[in-house]
């Protein structure tokens, strides 16, 4: 299938920590601005990208009692935002585990203009620092999520995530044109530097665009820097607070150096 339009917007949105009905109010003015801020681009070819655990926050203590079902009306009033707006949006939201209602999943769901998930992913490294760490409160996922939409082959990755790059490496593989990264990465020296240094590396690696956002403002244990890219398969950071439209040309002029191809399945080490 050729690649159709595909324009991004990273929103880096100030979550209401524990407050889904907030966070999916300040979701739906936020596509709502976003889409007037460029009538001239067609909402059907828009992405909205949104920050880790969408509708809660980020949530260490007791997350189960924000773990959504999938006919859940917050859920489905999240789907309805985007039919409504006949838009894409990639949102996340804790999961109920049916295996351990206790330790929900950190999912991202990437949902389309016609209100449906199109998508979604289980978040596989949890973060491991807090006096309530996420590796305590939630369950791990068990696998990567590679997705066609409009012709673009789209990985799934959340925050902690961006530091394995063996997952990166396997969307790689995969074919992935593009890789989502939504995050609550919290703040602290070298954090910024760090989010923004892995998300440019891994699409060189990768050869593919990446796409990171951080959410804004603080919750009652962390500050959070607000930042949002697109990095191009070259690396650079292609976001100026508009809707990019992604070019396809760039992955061909960039997978001419055949890196994938050359790689190996295995790297033995002498020792």
């Amino acid at each position: 299938m050729a690649k159709e339009a595909l324009y991004l917007s990273p929103v880096p949105l100030d979550l209401a920590f524990n407050d889904p009905e907030e966070n999916l109010r300040r979701v739906r003015a936020a596509v709502g601005s976003g889409l007037a801020a460029a009538p001239e681009v067609p909402s059907e070819e828009r992405l909205f990208v949104f920050p880790e655990l969408t509708l809660t926050g980020f949530v260490t203590k007791e997350p189960s009692s924000y773990a959504l079902e999938p006919r859940d009306p917050r859920l489905e009033r999240l789907c309805a935002v985007a039919a409504e707006n006949r838009t894409a949006i990639a949102a996340g939201f804790p999961e109920r585990n049916p295996a351990d209602p206790a330790r929900p999943f950190n999912t991202l769901a990437l949902i389309g203009p016609d209100g449906r998930v199109t998508a979604a992913y289980r978040k596989m490294h949890l973060f491991t620092l807090g006096k309530n760490p996420e590796t305590a409160s939630y369950s791990a996922g068990e696998a990567g999520t590679l997705v066609s939409y409009r012709g673009w082959k789209i990985g799934l990755a959340i925050c902690f995530d961006i530091r394995f790059a063996a997952l990166f490496h396997a969307y790689a593989e995969a074919g992935a044109d593009l890789i989502l990264v939504p995050a609550c990465w919290v703040g602290g020296e070298h954090k910024t530097y760090q989010f923004r240094t892995l998300g440019s590396a891994h699409a060189i690696l990768s050869q593919a665009y990446v796409a990171a956002v951080n959410r804004s403002g603080k919750d009652p244990s962390f500050a959070y820097d607000g930042s949002a890219y697109v990095f191009s398969p070259f690396g650079k950071d292609l976001y100026e607070g508009k809707p990019l439209r992604l070019d396809p040309a760039e992955l061909e002029k960039c997978r001419a150096l055949q890196v994938r191809p050359s790689d190996r399945s295995a790297y033995p080490v002498r020792r």
